[in-house]
């Protein structure tokens, strides 16, 4: 093998080699803000709707509605004491003080939360 085809053979693999390190280096803090950002949708989600549970009395009616941007996936389910929030995977969970009635919500869609008898209900 002739010197030049070793050497250009061994800078073309050391060129890739730190291109591929580079990507590597550059694509771990990429990942993480794609996992903070879904993380904090979600988180702010979920808090935005127990704020507005928490605000509820007996007798109370008010009407919630929620998006998502196109690509994404997102839901809320009611359980329990808890309002729990999923923005393409991440899920957070919030703590409210009205008991709800078991329901899932999804984007795009009216609802209507009703307090009656101490429970929210969805319709």
């Amino acid at each position: 093998m002739p010197v030049s085809s070793f050497s250009g053979l061994f800078s073309t693999s050391v060129y890739f080699g730190a291109l591929f390190l580079l990507m590597m280096v550059l694509m771990l803090p990429g990942l993480n803000l794609y996992r903070d950002a879904g993380q904090t949708a979600a988180r702010a989600l979920a808090t935005g709707v127990a704020d507005q549970v928490d605000a509820m009395s007996p007798g109370i009616t008010t009407d919630i509605e929620f998006g998502q941007f196109p690509a994404t996936s997102a839901q809320v389910t009611f359980s329990g004491t808890t309002v729990s929030a999923s923005v393409d995977g991440f899920t957070s969970n919030v703590r409210v003080v009205w008991p709800l009635s078991d329901s899932r919500l999804i984007p795009g869609h009216h609802y209507e939360l009703t307090m009656q008898g101490g429970v929210v209900s969805v319709s």
